[in-house]
């Protein structure tokens, strides 16, 4: 019993030192500068507003107010297949860093075997029954802490990769906002396209008629005609667009193309969009954005790699313990055990801990190299969506104008040509710069929709739950 008790001491003890294990390296600065506001803000705009206290919006889908988009957005976050690997990816670093905490733990180890054999003589040239059992007990005594080294690197591994299931997470939101927001975009390019058709059929009426009365010519009908069919020829590019949108729909949500087309199927007016949009500061984005979390932790688990590798230069301590049971018949039992240590120090190996420590130490430089590009790329991610967003807005608003003009300029040249006022080429010109406008506003729509899911993007919007 005392045996048993003073190897429950050495496994205690393990399990004391154990507990001290270093947790990965806290947050890591990058060393970029980093200003106090956007630059594409310095001047007052009514759209777009910062605010140093501002939060980033991880809901952000619901500003658009459309019930379709949200019911879209909860089928791809329970569905989406990149989500679920990155899921995975986190159930894999947690076992891995499982794997590598098990290591600062003593490795305990049972066994038992039973034979009946005549062993000459060593059992007196007599057929024994032989049976014995024991427990063995060996750990490393991690005094140079490379295996509480190598536990905090897998330890930041994990916590990277939980960031980087939440920037695919983000990624997917933006994904699916973009797509939706494209196939309203084709909807209402197919119902313009099919609307000025109609018109131009009816003008290709006007002209055949005239023809009919001699006040027109041939000429003046097939010009109408090839303008009526190059309008036409619009409407199969626009439909594929509109069906490749909704099969990316599809995938996105993690089903077949075509089982969400039903949902998919009915058009929708897009609602106005907010007359403010509040922006987070840069350092809030920084901070919350998962690629710039997930970077940082990579380099966290760098600097801790290299730890490990520097300890490699230090002696390896292994305490060992065993107890056991034999008997046999007719033979009195025995309680073998023991306790040891050994102890292992580098002496010569060429240079190979050297050149480990050297690869660590390069690996660290590059971690640290892409956690920087990382932050930059995140910077101007958000510079590029609000200069986007602004200047979409304003063009947004020439286009509007330039849809009324247009359609009031089609409206007079129709009238002037039934009169006899003006030439039929005055028509067609008229006709084809309406729809060229009302499709060029109606791509605008989309694209500033499109734009502000790129702020919210940027900012790192959407990863909590």
């Amino acid at each position: 019993m005392r045996r048993i008790k003073t190897t429950l001491s050495v496994a205690f003890a393990a399990l004391l030192i154990a507990s001290c294990a270093t947790t990965p390296p806290g947050p890591q600065n990058s060393d970029v500068p980093v200003a106090q506001s956007w630059s594409q803000l310095a001047e007052a705009n009514p759209a777009l507003v910062t605010n140093a206290s501002a939060a980033v919006e991880h809901d952000w889908w619901r500003h658009f107010g459309d019930p379709t988009l949200d019911a879209l957005v909860v089928e791809a976050l329970a569905g989406n297949k990149s989500l679920q690997i990155a899921a995975a990816r986190v159930e894999e670093a947690r076992a891995n860093r499982g794997i590598a905490r098990a290591s600062l733990f003593p490795e305990i180890t049972g066994g038992a075997s039973a034979s009946r054999g005549n062993q000459g003589f060593l059992t007196g040239d007599r057929t024994l029954n032989l049976a014995e059992a024991s427990i063995d007990a060996s750990w490393e005594a991690d005094l140079f802490g490379r295996n509480q080294a190598r536990t905090a690197a897998a330890g930041a591994i994990l916590q990277s990769e939980e960031a980087a299931a939440q920037a695919v997470r983000v990624a997917l939101l933006a994904e699916v906002a973009r797509n939706y927001f494209d196939l309203r975009n084709y909807e209402r390019q197919i119902v313009l396209t099919e609307q000025n058709l109609e018109t131009q059929r009816m003008t290709l009426s006007l002209t055949q008629a005239q023809l009919q009365g001699g006040v027109s010519s041939d000429f003046d009908v097939q010009r109408t005609a090839a303008q009526v069919s190059t309008t036409e020829a619009l409407l199969p590019v626009l439909r594929q667009a509109h069906d490749a949108a909704v099969n990316r729909l599809n995938i996105l949500l993690g089903v077949p193309p075509g089982t969400r087309n039903a949902v998919l199927a009915a058009p929708q007016e897009l609602r106005p969009l907010d007359a403010r949009v509040l922006v987070a500061a840069p350092a809030t984005v920084l901070a919350v954005r998962p690629d710039v979390r997930a970077a940082e932790r990579r380099f966290a688990a760098s600097i801790s790699a290299k730890d490990a590798a520097t300890a490699d230069l230090f002696p390896t301590i292994s305490l060992t313990a065993f107890f056991g049971l034999q008997g046999a018949s007719g033979v009195a039992g025995a309680t073998p055990w023991g306790i040891g240590a050994g102890l292992l120090q580098p002496i010569l190996n060429f240079g190979r801990i050297e050149s480990q420590i050297d690869a660590a130490d390069a690996r660290q430089r590059q971690a640290f190299l892409d956690y920087q590009r990382t932050v930059l790329e995140a910077l101007e991610n958000m510079e590029t969506a609000l200069s986007s967003y602004l200047r979409e807005t304003t063009r947004n608003v020439s286009l509007s104008a330039a849809v009324a003009q247009d359609r009031r300029a089609a409206d007079l040249a129709r009238q002037q040509y039934t009169n006899g006022f003006t030439s039929l080429l005055d028509v067609l010109v008229a006709e084809r710069d309406l729809l060229a406008a009302e499709a060029n506003q109606a791509a605008s729509d989309a694209n500033l929709r499109k734009n502000l899911v790129a702020i919210y993007t940027a900012a790192g919007g959407g990863w909590q739950e």
